[in-house]
């Protein structure tokens, strides 16, 4: 049954990304990505390295720590994993040796660069024995597999989308057609983590239950509820978008059908 589902969603992977040109089956089965790994990962390290070197003692808004040791991770793997998707979709098997930077050398590196700020700054992370020093590396190291763990919905729902998208885009301006789906799936993903991150910003504490959902709709219909607004444009931004797609999938649906119709009921395929 895993299987199955993982083959469907390879499939609909091939699909978004087929722009109706053969693939040439390389002479080589397998391919090194390495070096383009590695680059990402020394490239996080040295980002994430900025942070954490600027690390306000007197600021114990944790945003340092998350960025460092859970968002950049988090983005690099993410860029990892659109490296080894592209590598199979030219029908080559990635050298899974790449494994060893995202998994050892990044985690490792960063939490190694977390050690300074620790000793630093005790105060800050309430250090005040080896034991507990021993469960903020921990903490930290959580975080980083936390974060390595979430970039396979990262790249799902923003790498990936935007790949589409912009292989649509480089291919509308070489005059060719484009199947809508290729627009409107890549949009759809993309909506998801934007409505939710500006839902979240929008909204001040929601108790987490099923009520949390209604409070929701009910923000967003201007209807009184057990909720409080501290971001007012970013509601109208997650209607707009919300409309936005509505309109898009009632246009797709229109065209297709009077394109369907001016063909005698068969539709006409497009790339």
């Amino acid at each position: 049954m895993a299987e199955t589902k993982a083959m469907r969603v390879w499939d609909a992977v091939e699909t978004l990304s087929d722009r109706g040109r053969p693939v040439v089956r390389p002479e080589r089965s397998m391919r090194s990505i390495s070096f383009p790994v590695a680059i990402i990962t020394l490239s996080t390290l040295a980002i994430a390295a900025v942070p954490l070197a600027l690390l306000d003692p007197d600021r114990v808004d944790g945003l340092p720590l998350l960025l460092s040791l859970f968002v950049f991770p988090m983005i690099a793997a993410s860029v990892i994993i659109e490296l080894v998707v592209l590598c199979k979709l030219q029908r080559q098997e990635p050298l899974w040796t790449l494994l060893w930077w995202p998994l050892a050398v990044l985690p490792i590196g960063l939490l190694t660069m977390s050690i300074g700020p620790v000793l630093a700054h005790p105060d800050y992370f309430d250090v005040t024995s080896a034991a507990s020093a021993a469960g903020v590396m921990l903490t930290f190291a959580f975080l980083v597999l936390l974060g390595l763990g979430v970039s396979f919905v990262t790249w799902a729902l923003i790498v990936f989308p935007l790949r589409i998208l912009g292989l649509a885009a480089v291919d509308a301006m070489r005059g060719e057609r484009i199947a809508r789906f290729r627009i409107f799936a890549p949009l759809l993903f993309l909506a998801i983590p934007t409505v939710s991150l500006t839902i979240v910003a929008s909204l001040g504490e929601l108790e987490t239950s099923r009520a949390v959902v209604l409070q929701v709709v009910l923000a967003l219909l201007s209807i009184p509820g057990e909720y409080e607004i501290v971001w007012g444009p970013g509601l109208w931004i997650v209607r707009g978008i919300a409309l936005a797609l509505i309109g898009v999938a009632i246009w797709a649906r229109v065209a297709t059908s009077a394109r369907s119709t001016r063909n005698g009921g068969r539709p006409h395929r497009r790339r």
